[in-house]
């Protein structure tokens, strides 16, 4: 980012600082659903429920690959939404889930083997260490992702992992609960161009309603970044880019792949970062009011998200074309400090409707990796 537009920027009159700021409030809270899974080899998946004492939970497939995945934590909190997820998610033929293998009884360690289909593996979304942000899945939050790689032979690997997100329309009822209401989920539906298909179901689906669910699921897929770092004052680095992913080599460097020994078991985590303000993503350390995700201005991560922020590579807001959107990324760099304040506060307000869309149209968001190799 241009230097003198940042310092523009912090001599900004105070009540257009707050006017931009003020947009930073309007944030959703989400019932959230995270999802990872390794096709060739594995899958994890966290769950929790905002406000709702929900759940995390990771499950694990294997073939005959040399690698399996293992997961840490305690086990199966809530069936109920687990096996609303699965008829959501898999095919009725699939078998439902099974338990996984435990080495050693006093430890909460879960592994895939060839005997087991799948680990599942949950946890409450407020465990100390689990990753998650303490309200669940909203702008602003963020978290972490972690799991083991185990070799079950000596070998050099370097699997690729990939990241998607989708989301999920809930049909729901309130029930009474003592003096508190609580919302039930009685189906899941995949927000795709089937969804209005379901209309018998929900009459709220119509083709207009999959139309606007289709573009919040491609506002919120933009919106959640993910990282390979995050360091001990909260800043950012190693951006996974457009195309989400990442190699084991980029966690462990080293040419030709990972070297492991029969039995050695890799951690691996991964940050996601859901920015609260378009702010966040192009101010560094120097900007503190704006909450910064990337501690300096000239980086590698800077550039790759400036590029990232661009219509062709990600849809971050809402109400603009993507020529409106470029030319105002070219202000926010450029020279001209009018230009680049206007700017900022409409890729600020853009963003904002954004997240508005996304909790008007997504109950439920799922986060998949996959291994792609």
């Amino acid at each position: 980012m241009n230097q003198d537009m940042q310092q523009n920027a912090s001599q900004m009159p105070e009540k257009e600082k707050k006017r931009m700021r003020q947009f930073s409030y309007v944030k959703i809270v989400l019932l959230l659903l995270f999802f990872i899974s390794a096709i060739a080899f594995g899958s994890i998946a966290w769950f929790t429920m905002n406000k709702i004492g929900g759940v995390g939970g990771a499950s694990v497939k294997v073939g005959d690959y040399p690698l399996l995945l293992e997961v840490h934590g305690d086990q199966a909190e809530n069936k109920s939404l687990f096996s609303l997820v699965n008829a959501a998610l898999f095919d009725p033929e699939d078998a439902g889930y099974q338990e996984g293998e435990q080495p050693d009884e006093d430890l909460l360690e879960f592994q895939a083997t060839p005997g087991k289909n799948r680990i599942i593996w949950e946890k409450t979304s407020r465990t100390a260490n689990d990753g998650h942000h303490a309200e669940g899945l909203e702008p602003n939050s963020c978290g972490k992702l972690t799991f083991w790689i185990v070799a079950k032979e000596a070998g050099t690997f370097d699997p690729e992992f990939e990241f998607q997100i989708d989301g999920f329309h809930a049909v729901t009822h309130d029930e009474a609960r003592g003096n508190t209401t609580v919302t039930i989920v009685d189906q899941l539906f995949e927000i795709n161009e089937d969804l209005s298909d379901h209309s018998d179901v929900d009459d709220s689906l119509t083709a207009s309603a999959e139309a606007e669910k289709i573009r919040a699921l491609e506002y919120v897929r933009s919106h959640i970044l993910f990282f390979r770092d995050k360091d001990a004052n909260g800043y950012y680095s190693g951006f996974l880019g457009n195309s989400r992913s990442f190699r084991l080599s980029d966690i462990y460097p080293a040419s030709g792949g990972t070297t492991f020994t029969k039995g050695e078991k890799k951690q691996v985590t991964i940050y996601w970062k859901w920015a609260n303000t378009f702010e966040q993503m192009i101010y560094d350390a120097s900007y503190t009011e704006y909450e910064p995700i990337l501690a300096l201005a000239s980086s590698d991560d800077r550039t790759a998200l400036l590029t990232y922020l661009q219509p062709s590579n990600s849809s971050m807001f809402f109400g603009l074309t993507d020529a409106q959107v470029t030319a105002y990324l070219a202000a926010v760099q450029g020279n001209d400090e009018d230009a680049a304040e206007e700017a900022i506060e409409a890729l600020s307000i853009a963003y904002n409707d954004a997240d508005q869309e996304i909790g008007d149209m997504i109950q439920y968001i799922l986060i998949e990796m996959t291994n792609i190799q």
